[in-house]
């Protein structure tokens, strides 16, 4: 008996069934590497913001406002953690389409947390202090 003619209808079935499923696979791979992708930008955005924290805090108490009270000396200090987020992880903040403001929110948010005081926005009465660097946010007359 001769099996060339099922070896090859065989291997034709499977070159159809690679072929049709070629498509899919490539799809699910290329979602899976893009998940992969955002989670390291993710991952290096917050080491940035947690070591730009600490480059805040440093010049605050060397300002000798270690609480941040002075709004000058606290959008210094946002300014300096926005610039350092920026120069270390440009790839990611272009791959989020980050802005300087919507860094300087959550580098405030990070100052906010480790001095233990409500952020402009869960603060129940507006205090007048700006917490967005110098330049990004018209001042108020």
């Amino acid at each position: 008996m001769d099996l060339s003619p099922i070896v090859e209808a065989a291997a034709t079935l499977a070159s159809a069934v690679f072929a049709a499923s070629a498509p899919i696979v490539v799809l699910k791979l290329n979602s899976m590497l893009k998940l992969n992708l955002d989670q390291a930008h993710r991952t290096a955005i917050s080491t940035a913001l947690d070591n730009a924290l600490g480059l805040g805090l440093q010049l605050a108490e060397e300002a000798g406002d270690a609480h941040l009270s002075n709004v000058t000396i606290r959008s210094a200090a946002l300014t300096a953690m926005v610039g350092y987020v920026k120069q270390t992880v440009p790839a990611a903040v272009s791959h989020f389409g980050l802005t300087d403001a919507s860094i300087a929110q959550k580098a405030a948010a990070r100052l906010a947390s480790a001095l233990h005081v409500p952020t402009a926005m869960a603060a129940a009465k507006p205090t007048g202090a700006a917490i967005t660097p110098a330049g990004l946010v018209p001042a108020a007359a």
